[in-house]
């Protein structure tokens, strides 16, 4: 669906029908990355009891109007879509980058439940990331592919308009690859890139800088530590092998929880658990949902 909000046109997608009298669970994706990121998720088993919505923020996927850049903007942009739908105690899934918005979210708004995946607090972003999203939007990707792959998926996942995996589009000879975005040649591994499209397509951002911006607002956002005294229903998944977002029990955000039931950890996964491991991951929030 499409909002026309005071300064934004905002793009919503619905993976089903969406029924304002059901509970309304809300993806928020990564840095650079926009609503696609549910076609990575199998969350059948909840369409008769949930909307499953996955939303643009500004500059992201097909939401236009002027960009913000800081995770409490994104926080308030979430609040106008909400009221203009007349969503109300949603479940928001965070993602990343977006696992920081969706607790900030937490603070702001009356969720339901708060999922935040693959999440560090600080969020600290290096030098190198940094100035790779700002130049070369497609050295920042594969830097995040090198430190956040632990795996490739082991069977192969069809999405509807992207083939196989998305490998239907290409054509390869002799390390070029042809995808519905231009040429691209490929020294090294060039099924490796193939492999990897699923993945690399969900960065699709209408403005320029906008995954330099979304990183940057990592490094700022902290939270007051009577917001973290008072976060609620928030549940938190780390990976086994996410080198981007590391694991740490002495983290302050999990001082004053029940780590038993309020962390989730996988096994054998890195930083895209969606990708890597879509039954795991998908059983895994269905599971946090139902409970």
């Amino acid at each position: 669906m499409q909002l026309n909000l005071k300064n934004h046109r905002a793009n919503i997608f619905e993976k089903n029908p969406f029924d304002v009298n059901k509970t309304s669970i809300i993806f928020v994706p990564g840095a650079g990355m926009d609503h696609r990121i549910i076609s990575m998720f199998n969350l059948e088993d909840l369409y008769e009891q949930f909307n499953i919505l996955g939303i643009d923020l500004p500059g992201h996927g097909y939401t236009s109007g002027p960009i913000v850049d800081s995770i409490r903007d994104h926080t308030h942009f979430c609040i106008d879509v909400f009221n203009e739908i007349e969503i109300k105690k949603p479940i928001v899934i965070g993602h990343s980058w977006g696992g920081l918005v969706a607790l900030d979210l937490s603070t702001e708004f009356q969720n339901k439940m708060t999922i935040c995946m693959n999440i560090a607090y600080p969020f600290l972003v290096g030098d190198m990331l940094l100035d790779f999203a700002k130049g070369n939007l497609d050295q920042a990707v594969e830097f995040l592919m090198k430190y956040g792959i632990h795996k490739f998926p082991e069977t192969e996942i069809k999405t509807k308009g992207f083939g196989t995996m998305g490998s239907g589009f290409y054509g390869r000879s002799k390390g070029q690859i042809k995808s519905p975005y231009g040429t691209k040649v490929v020294e090294d591994d060039p099924e490796r890139e193939i492999k990897l499209y699923p993945l690399k397509r969900l960065f699709n951002q209408s403005e320029k800088e906008i995954s330099s911006i979304d990183l940057k607002s990592c490094n700022v956002f902290r939270l007051s530590k009577d917001q973290i005294l008072k976060l609620q229903n928030v549940k938190y998944i780390f990976s086994e092998k996410d080198k981007l977002a590391r694991f740490n029990p002495d983290n302050e955000l999990l001082q004053n929880i029940d780590h038993d039931k309020d962390i989730v950890h996988l096994e054998d996964v890195g930083h895209f658990p969606f990708f890597e491991d879509r039954k795991l991951i998908s059983d895994t929030l269905v599971g946090i949902i139902k409970s």
